[in-house]
């Protein structure tokens, strides 16, 4: 058993709206091993700011509104289903990590379905093969009423899984300002890149091995 290092950077986005869920020992489930064992592997993300958003839809069209269009992002088909889906520009982490095979999920919190009016989409893919920001994307349960996040609301629950489940698991934020922006820099060049030659669609599911591994050692060697 061995601890793996995840390293993480906020995009716009502080550091402390991504905290280690902590268990209320108050209830009986937080006595079971099984619990725990997940637990330890889960982050909760927090928001950064107050938010509100409302989808009208009426035999004209959809209505899309809330303060600042600039934190959205959505599409004609985004709104097409029985339940209209937005991806919020915030908040947003940048991941990587130096080990094989740590595959990373973004899951909801069951808390948003009940207190903002929302669930986020889930997915998982291998992030020692492909380094990226998480990306918030939302259905909403209930367009006759408005998503409401407020600042410091969980917003999803994120876990990372090594080839050893036993293995633990650190998050190491980077605070070197020169660092993140170099960081920032050649992230965005390497997107540009793979959604060019379409690339990075092999390395989501794949095994890890020299020439599926996200260049760490490019991409996020430390200045000096």
């Amino acid at each position: 058993m061995s601890n793996k290092k995840i390293y993480y950077v906020g995009v716009d986005t502080p550091g402390d709206c991504l905290i280690k869920e902590k268990l209320d020992e108050e209830y009986i489930h937080s006595q079971c091993p099984v619990v725990h064992h997940k637990n330890d592997r889960t982050f909760v993300v927090y928001s950064p700011i107050d938010f509100e958003v409302k989808v009208d839809r009426t035999s004209e069209g959809v209505n899309v509104r809330c303060d600042d269009q600039s934190l959205l992002h959505y599409e004609e088909d985004y709104l097409t289903a029985s339940k209209p889906v937005l991806q919020l520009k915030f908040p947003i982490f940048l991941f990587w990590t130096e080990e094989d095979n740590v595959w990373f999920e973004f899951d909801a919190h069951p808390m948003t379905s009940y207190s903002n009016n929302f669930i986020a989409v889930g997915g998982w893919f291998n992030l020692s093969n492909w380094s990226r920001e998480s990306s918030l994307a939302m259905t909403i349960v209930d367009e006759t009423k408005p998503v409401v996040i407020k600042k410091g609301d969980p917003v999803c629950r994120i876990r990372f899984y090594p080839p050893d489940l036993d293995d633990g698991i650190i998050l190491k934020e980077e605070k070197n300002f020169k660092v993140i922006e170099e960081i920032k820099s050649r992230y965005e060049e390497k997107q540009r890149m793979a959604w060019n030659d379409k690339n990075w669609k092999g390395k989501l599911f794949s095994e890890t091995t020299k020439e599926s591994k996200c260049p760490v050692s490019f991409l996020f060697k430390k200045i000096l």
